[in-house]
């Protein structure tokens, strides 16, 4: 149930993309507007994410999981009712605010429902909801949308959210399953002064820059190039499920003592060598696409690694929860920025051939943070033995 809560949670994310034609064609939006539909999402959470942890502490990750889901189904039902674009970016804005709520929140729940022995793999697991999510939007939004609109589109997954919040209320979890009670000044001032903490924020912030906005136009990318619009969808689908085998083979090896930012430097090498050929002009259609999969799948090893990290960074600032909150925000700050950026860059060019202007360098200076993380937890994380 709490990993079902995250995953369509994502879907929240996963649903814009295939529908980008459609609300431009409707609402008469342009191609900047549109991408800040698909980021908008996560305006407030780039904002307030630090105090989504906070929330979660004193209110406990529970009720707050369950008010967060509900308050997604009313901005997403508020959406469906959008005659414009300010009402649609405002119930954006506000499901973008429950959902980074919601995704710090919901951690603390799952390790606290696994066994001892099994808790290594929580991470791995965890990572999964936001490429699964993705994944079963794109798949059944164009279906959606061809038989029914948008407008159902956004309905239905109000009422996921709703029965999913419900059902939060009666699934039984183990007592004591809310981490700390309170957070303290002191470990908040402790986490924001922490080096650590900074660079592994903005690893996944710039990892979430080259994700969403290279996933979130490839439907828009494939349609241009002749696909149906249902099959881009599949097709897009398809690469971002591969994202999730990323999160659990990164789970398994860090199980078996593979540094995580060891995996973190890996991921943004091949995540940017894609970027290159993904955007180059003479790129054939199926080469453009096999290299989107790899990206994803590449890609996924980062967010498992990231929040494998979390617990020893934690464990030198004071509270895990802030930390996550903190990550959490950096991720969002990501998502905001990705797509708007690499929009304008296409708008200004006449096409996606520059995008790598702005996503290669993203790589590069996530992988030079990786590389000052790995220095800085060495003598925190297992030795590979390589």
């Amino acid at each position: 149930m709490l990993l079902a809560a995250g995953v369509v949670a994502a879907m929240q994310v996963g649903k814009v993309p295939p529908a980008i034609l459609a609300l431009r064609e409707d609402l008469g939006l342009g191609i900047v507007a549109a991408a800040w539909v698909l980021s908008l999402f996560s305006a407030i959470g780039a904002l307030f994410g630090s105090l989504a942890g906070s929330i979660a502490n004193r209110f406990g990750p529970r009720p707050t999981t369950i008010a967060a889901l509900l308050a997604m189904a009313a901005a997403s039902a508020l959406g469906a009712q959008a005659d414009g674009a300010p009402l649609l970016l405002f119930s954006r804005a506000v499901e973008g605010t429950a959902f980074v709520v919601a995704v710090v929140a919901i951690p603390s729940l799952l390790a606290a429902s696994a066994s001892p022995r099994d808790k290594r793999f929580v991470a791995g697991m965890w990572g999964t909801y936001m490429p699964t999510g993705m994944a079963i939007a794109l798949t059944a939004a164009p279906i959606v949308l061809l038989a029914f609109g948008w407008r159902t589109l956004w309905s239905w997954n109000a009422v996921l959210l709703v029965v999913l919040g419900i059902g939060l209320t009666v699934v039984r979890l183990p007592r004591g399953a809310g981490g700390e009670t309170v957070v303290k000044l002191d470990a908040l001032v402790r986490t924001i002064r922490h080096r650590d903490m900074w660079l592994l924020a903005l690893i996944f912030a710039c990892y979430t820059f080259q994700f969403i906005a290279v996933l979130g136009f490839l439907p828009t990318i494939l349609e241009q190039q002749g696909v149906p619009a249902q099959a881009a969808g599949t097709q897009t689908a398809i690469a971002v499920i591969a994202n999730a085998g990323g999160n659990l083979a990164a789970s398994w090896l860090v199980a078996r003592r593979v540094a995580p930012s060891r995996l973190m430097a890996v991921a943004l090498a091949v995540m940017a060598a894609c970027v290159l050929g993904i955007y180059f002009s003479a790129m054939p259609p199926d080469g453009r696409y096999g290299l989107a999969i790899v990206f994803s799948a590449f890609g996924g090893l980062l967010p498992a690694a990231v929040f494998a990290t979390i617990p020893s960074v934690a464990g030198r600032t004071g509270s895990g929860a802030i930390v996550m909150g903190l990550v959490v925000q950096a991720s969002h700050i990501g998502q905001l920025t990705g797509p708007p950026t690499v929009a304008a860059i296409a708008e200004a060019t006449g096409g996606w051939e520059s995008s790598p202007l702005a996503l290669v360098p993203a790589a590069a200076i996530a992988f030079v943070a990786a590389f000052g993380l790995r220095k800085a937890l060495h003598a925190h994380e297992p030795k590979t033995g390589a």
